[in-house]
């Protein structure tokens, strides 16, 4: 059955219409560690019970409008915190659970100091520290509760307001994979509408189950995943995140416990399955119930995807199902994937790389740009993707000058005086295909040649045994022309006496692929290169790493030019 979602005014609406018209069919299970025990399973009707009671008690304490920072983890404490937000009117702002880790505190704090929210709620365990969070931000009056202590703290007769389409929904936070993160303004028919287009673009109805680890704070798992499935009238599996990452076979378990269909991950996540799950294992679990898993998030790695889908063959997965999409948070999550049920189409781009296309967008206008002269590009042209549609967002939170230049820009060359979304992202369309390169912001200039850093970095791997299987943050410095630093994770089985050899062999492969010579390498330690929850290497944040003395490397080698741009 064809989701539609176009008729609906708000989300509640469509929540209460799924829980009316499957009220016995499963809506969420959450699987906490990927296995079967403890796990929790929670029908339309009961979802939607809890969402009203969670909605009427916001309702009850906040202002419509109000933002509600959601620090937990993918459950069942999240789902109905979210969808009660939208029901009462107020605005999710759905962040990384702080667990410990000093790296989402510092997030949580820019994010909160950002957005200025009248409650937070996270684990009971996490209050204190998320508390002492909000006061450094300056923020005395914004409560740090529990679901459970924020529910018991208020009654569930309080009114709801009449949300429409262009109601605040969301601030969903960029992944700051470039910079700090900037809050995308999602809107009630934002939700609803990349909701049915994902479910359109991937032949996706009420009959599937979607599911996977994706965290719930990013937008692939908050409206690819959670979203498009509850809204759709279909199931949605939750695993945590730190259970794959640990334990990658349990994401494939899962799959086949609940013959999923639907499901997501970045491309790092499908190397980890090739490197950590052994054939055995691989050719033991069924995954023919897939017919779509997205890799997206970063650039698709052609031969990640070629590997992963090799090495899982015997398990049933059909190369088909393989879905190499393209989306960003300021177009809510989708923009573009494969055609269902048809095989990833391998291009070639301009650069002469092999890349995977990602299909065309669907309900989206789309252009390929200059960036420079903002005027189309001829066909096959690489230059910056802009995009339109009813899924861009409103524009970026309390930020209307930045809003203005990246959601409203124009063409130079057009009498059309309609707006577009520039992503920051630069692509061609090829055979019918929209290609993705890499991000503007990113791309070095070497010898008058494009040269993208994800290329670099999967070009040391590929370079190195002891350099497979880890993490690379390739960048630009200008000293005083334009060169090309690699910083690069080592096996921890690596010695000091190989580091020469390895570093002389990674420069001669990557000055052959470069066609100029790459002289600054540097190795550090498993787990030094910074990355975003969802996976996305840091490299604006390395390079200032980099150049302020902030790494520790276990190897560098560098010339005397960029050596002498770091602290004495």
């Amino acid at each position: 059955m064809t989701v539609d979602l176009a008729g609906y005014r708000n989300v509640p609406d469509a929540l209460a219409d799924r829980a009316r018209l499957r009220p016995q069919h499963p809506a969420l299970i959450v699987s906490p560690d990927g296995g079967p025990d403890g796990e929790e399973v929670y029908t339309h009707a009961e979802l939607h019970a809890r969402v009203e009671r969670s909605a009427r008690r916001l309702a009850a304490r906040l202002e419509p409008g109000s933002r509600v920072v959601l620090a937990l983890p993918s459950g069942v404490g999240f789902v109905e915190s979210y969808f009660g937000c939208l029901t009462a009117g107020m605005v999710a702002v759905p962040v990384p659970p702080p667990g410990g880790s000093a790296t989402a505190r510092a997030r949580i704090e820019q994010i909160v100091r950002d957005c200025e929210p009248a409650l937070v709620l996270t684990e009971e365990g996490d209050v204190q520290g998320l508390a002492e969070t909000v006061a450094r931000a300056g923020l005395e009056d914004c409560a740090v509760e529990s679901p459970a202590v924020a529910q018991a703290a208020a009654e569930e007769r309080a009114a709801l307001p009449e949300a429409g389409r262009d109601t605040l929904g969301v601030l969903q936070y960029s992944s700051g994979s470039t910079g700090e993160p900037k809050g995308v303004m999602v809107s009630q028919g934002n939700v609803l509408t990349n909701a049915e287009l994902f479910c359109r673009a991937n032949g996706a109805d009420q009959d599937d189950v979607f599911g996977g680890w994706i965290p719930l704070h990013h937008d692939m798992g908050l409206f690819a995943m959670l979203s498009s499935a509850v809204l759709a009238g279909a199931t949605v599996v939750l695993m945590s995140p730190t259970s794959f990452v640990k334990r990658p076979a349990t994401w494939l378990r899962l799959i086949e416990r609940h013959r999923i269909s639907v499901s997501a991950a970045p491309s790092f996540a499908f190397d980890l399955c090739v490197r950590l799950v052994p054939k055995e294992q691989a050719d033991a679990v069924d995954l023919s119930s897939l017919h779509c898993v997205i890799n997206g998030s970063e650039p698709v790695h052609v031969p990640t995807l070629r590997a992963f889908t090799e090495h899982f063959a015997a398990a049933g997965f059909a190369p088909e199902a393989m879905t190499p999409g393209y989306g960003l948070a300021e177009a809510t999550v989708y923009v573009s994937t494969k055609p269902p049920r048809q095989r990833p189409a391998l291009l070639i781009t301009g650069a002469g790389q092999e890349a995977a296309g990602c299909g065309l967008p669907i309900g989206f206008e789309l252009r390929i740009v200059d960036p420079v002269t903002r005027r189309a590009c001829a066909p096959g042209e690489t230059g910056e993707i802009w995009v339109r549609g009813d899924s861009v967002g409103q524009g970026y939170w309390n930020r209307p000058g930045t809003s203005e230049e990246i959601f409203r820009a124009t063409l130079a060359d057009s009498a059309d005086a309609a707006r577009w979304l520039r992503t920051g992202d630069l692509g061609s369309v090829r055979e019918g295909e929209l290609v993705i390169t890499g991000r503007l912001k990113e791309v070095m200039v070497i010898r008058g040649r494009n040269v993208f850093p994800q290329d670099v970095e999967h070009e040391a791997r590929a370079a190195h045994p002891l350099l497979a299987g880890f993490n690379g943050a390739a960048f630009a410095v200008q000293a005083p022309e334009e060169r090309v630093v690699l910083v690069h994770e080592i096996s921890p089985v690596a010695s000091p006496e190989e580091f020469p050899a390895l570093v002389a062999a990674v420069r001669k492969h990557l000055t052959g692929v470069l066609g100029s010579p790459l002289r600054d390498v540097v190795l550090l330690r498993r787990g030094a290169v910074r990355r975003t929850t969802s996976g996305k290497i840091q490299r604006g944040t390395m390079r200032s790493l980099f150049l302020e003395g902030g790494l520790a490397p276990v190897y560098a080698d560098l010339s005397r030019e960029v050596r002498g741009l770091l602290p004495a």
